[in-house]
């Protein structure tokens, strides 16, 4: 060996030079690791006070350069709340008796604006023969956006532990990922018991080609809402159920699993069903005294014409006027209960769609003094539909622009045709429909809150009955309105 550098004597100048910067290529690997992953390093060492703290755990602890570091101003940034907690880790580590690993989180205010921040510290103590620490290195991390991501991850687990939805993941091929305690309750089987399964298991042989239409729609990025269906438990009961699904989606946008909702609904249901069965078992009661009433009317009203008795021809009229409405709003509560039974009947036809206006339209002007109903543009249209539903859609559009008119004006009822659909439109100059209330207008029941129509009637069917029909006949109805200008509905039909 040399005495002088302690190298074995056959290692020339030159092997000294590739040993130095092979040293250097190491450090300078090492110097970017520890920058890369933003790791903080600190050396302490007890018996003079001193400590070091790296470019990165200044910039952890938001010290500017130059600032000098001791154990007090460490001590000054830890939280108050886990000062305690910290001070008692470091004294056991430095306890001869200990094995001098130190590994702990805590929350630290940062030196320069005082914000939380969360900080996992790993460390190493080294006892001289003593038994006193010789020094005291580590690394410290910024852990606060992974505390917070689990903060977040247990608080939504818990979410989901509670719910009293069913809560379930799978894949975008149907197989269950995850299953909540709910899920349990509601189709009886374990998540031991589905999970890696298909959630083929739960669908009625009826309804297995709804899996297929509804992970094609997933797939393409769409959203199933509130989509009513049956599953089957594991007790092979029968259930209604509401689903809601959306696609799982990973920092590149990629569909990488769906999440499933599914509520419960049978004994909404069952509670719908009774209603419906009361709503028509009233509405034929009053049917028949209806019918027998108006047609008194009809021949009263007819002696009075002869008899040229004006205020009784006026007075009946009037009455009949009412008696009309009565029966519209019988045959809306009866075509509702057949829909909500699935008891609703198409029988599509071709006719002339001027004829049909046209009737309507002189109808509705029977039904008021204050508005001109006014047809416009429908003359040489023939349809391929349901006469009568079609007829019932356009005498609600027309009784909703007369009773939404309080005002009067003209209510048109008109026609725009292309080369292969025709777009069947009521517009009015009523008191318009504000743009919350316009998203819900065609729900069941749904009746728009406002002071200027309180003492309007209805029920909220009329309109909803209009977007199930127009359904049943592949179109939609859709409406354009401005508040105190007046509305447009409409709806497009292929012409024959």
């Amino acid at each position: 060996m040399d005495n002088e550098t302690g190298l074995p004597p056959e290692l020339t100048h030159l092997d000294i030079q590739k040993m130095l910067i092979r040293l250097q290529q190491s450090e300078a690997r090492l110097d970017m690791v520890v920058s890369s992953t933003k790791l903080g390093t600190w050396d302490y060492k007890p018996l003079t006070g001193e400590l070091l703290w790296s470019k990165e755990c200044r910039e952890i602890y938001g010290l500017a350069p130059g600032v000098k570091v001791d154990f007090d101003l460490f001590v000054n940034q830890v939280h108050p709340a886990d000062k305690g907690y910290v001070l008692e880790l470091i004294q056991q580590a430095m306890d001869p008796k200990s094995d001098g690993k130190y590994d702990m989180s805590c929350r630290i205010l940062r030196c320069d604006d005082g914000s939380e921040r969360w900080v996992r510290s790993q460390g190493k103590v080294s006892f001289n023969l003593l038994g006193q620490v010789e020094f005291f290195i580590g690394t410290v991390l910024d852990i606060t956006e992974n505390r917070l991501a689990a903060e977040k991850g247990a608080r939504l687990g818990a979410i989901i532990d509670s719910s009293e939805d069913a809560i379930i993941s799978k894949t975008t091929e149907g197989i269950v990922t995850s299953w909540n305690s709910s899920a349990e309750r509601t189709f009886g089987y374990t998540a031991e018991e589905m999970i890696g399964q298909p959630i083929l298991k739960l669908l009625p042989p009826e309804r297995l080609d709804e899996e297929p239409m509804i992970l094609a729609r997933l797939r393409n990025g769409e959203r199933v809402e509130h989509f009513e269906t049956v599953r089957v438990t594991k007790f092979n009961k029968k259930i209604n159920v509401s689903l809601t699904i959306s696609p799982i989606k990973d920092a590149q946008g990629n569909i990488i699993g769906l999440s499933k909702i599914a509520r419960d609904i049978t004994e909404k249901k069952q509670e719908e069903l009774r209603k419906n069965d009361f709503i028509a078992m009233v509405s034929h009661e009053l049917k028949t005294p209806l019918t027998s009433i108006r047609t008194y009317i009809q021949v009263l009203l007819a002696r009075s014409k002869n008899e040229e008795d004006a205020f009784k021809t006026n007075a009946l009229t009037r009455a009949d006027v009412q008696a009309k409405k009565m029966t519209s709003m019988i045959q809306d509560f009866l075509s509702l209960a057949r829909l909500e039974e699935g008891k609703i009947r198409i029988t599509k036809e071709e006719f002339e769609l001027h004829d049909l206006i046209a009737e309507i339209a002189s109808d509705a002007q029977f039904l008021t003094s204050s508005h001109q109903v006014k047809l416009v543009d429908c003359k040489d249209i023939r349809i391929n539909a349901d006469r009568d539903k079609i007829g019932q859609v356009l005498i609600n559009l027309l009784s909703n622009a007369i009773k939404y008119s309080p005002k009067g004006g003209t209510i048109t009822i008109g026609c725009t045709k292309n080369k292969k659909d025709v777009k069947i439109y009521v517009s009015d100059e009523g008191i318009g429909i504000n743009p919350l209330d316009q998203k819900r207008l065609f729900e069941k029941f749904y009746r728009v809150k406002d002071e200027k129509i309180k003492t309007i009637s209805g029920f909220g069917i009329g309109l909803y009955l209009v977007a199930e029909i127009l359904r049943y006949h592949d179109t939609e109805i859709k409406v354009e309105s401005t508040e105190d200008v007046g509305s447009t509905f409409y709806f497009m039909m292929k012409c024959s």
